[in-house]
């Protein structure tokens, strides 16, 4: 019996050996695939790593790309644009009646101004003809009237112009035509622009007010804090607008046979600001 106990014992000595030797084998194969495991993860994450700085560098590059074929095109549009302007100011100063606001032989409104609209000046000083405003009391139109060559039907009439204080959408500057010397009551067409990018065409007379021929409109054409090139092509009552040699309108109207054509600004705003003219031309046809 006793002899039947002690190999009970070491069968079950043998036994606990095995366990723990297997334990032992299973604890550093766990921790070998552990650290192959760990090791992978690292080189996946490095590999990752190097993947996004590749992504971003060239995300980066590829902005940076874009970004500077974007101002290359900018420059070109702009040279191009400026380049077309000095062509077309060049061809304004053949037409028959051409003014650079060296002086005022044309009789230019030219004064201070302190009226129930608006308090300023209107002067002729350094080559442009200037409005300048210093409080708008008001929402106003207000406009100098061009007399020569006297009443016209068939023209083509352009103006330069630039608003220098104020914002872009509140102050808005254009050309009247087929106005009467009397005024706008008798009726007149509006052209006016914004520097923001809208223009609209209106008719007024004192029966009818004010009347919408073509609503704001947007358009690229116009240039925010540059000058802007106006031009109106009248033919019987055939009219075609352009702004910077863009044609942003056209209509029809027999309402006014002929008239004047008038500068004018337009302020939406009870804000103080200024406008200036240049290179006005006229041609009749």
């Amino acid at each position: 019996m006793q002899n039947q106990d002690q190999k009970d014992i070491t069968i079950l000595a043998i036994i606990l050996i095995m366990i723990c030797c297997i334990s032992i084998g299973l604890s550093a194969g766990g921790y070998y695939i552990y650290e192959q495991y760990t090791e992978a993860q690292t080189i996946s994450q490095t590999a990752t790593s190097q993947f996004m700085a590749t992504k971003i560098k060239q995300d980066t590059n590829a902005q940076a790309t874009v970004q500077a074929q974007a101002t290359a095109t900018a420059l070109v549009l702009k040279a191009r644009s400026t380049a077309t302007a000095q062509a077309k100011i060049n061809l304004l100063a053949s037409y028959s009646y051409y003014d650079a606001f060296d002086g005022n032989l044309n009789e230019w409104r030219e004064e201070e101004e302190d009226n129930d609209f608006w308090l300023g000046r209107t002067s002729i000083e350094n080559g442009r003809y200037l409005w300048q405003v210093d409080e708008a009391k008001d929402i106003f139109v207000a406009w100098a009237d061009f007399t020569n060559p006297g009443a016209l039907t068939d023209f083509d009439a352009a103006v330069l112009a630039q608003r220098t204080e104020g914002l872009p959408e509140n102050v808005c500057y254009g050309m009247l035509f087929r106005k009467s010397l009397d005024g706008i009551d008798p009726g007149s067409y509006i052209f006016s622009v914004c520097e923001h990018g809208y223009f609209s065409i209106l008719y007024y007379d004192e029966n009818a007010g004010w009347e919408t021929i073509q609503d704001w409109t947007e358009t690229t054409a116009t240039y925010e804090d540059q000058p802007n090139l106006l031009e109106i092509s009248a033919r019987g009552s055939d009219f075609t607008l352009f702004i910077n040699s863009q044609q942003v309108a056209q209509f029809s109207d027999d309402r006014l046979k002929d008239g004047y054509i008038a500068l004018f600004i337009d302020f939406y705003e009870k804000l103080p600001g200024a406008v200036w003219f240049d290179n006005f031309a006229l041609q009749p046809r």
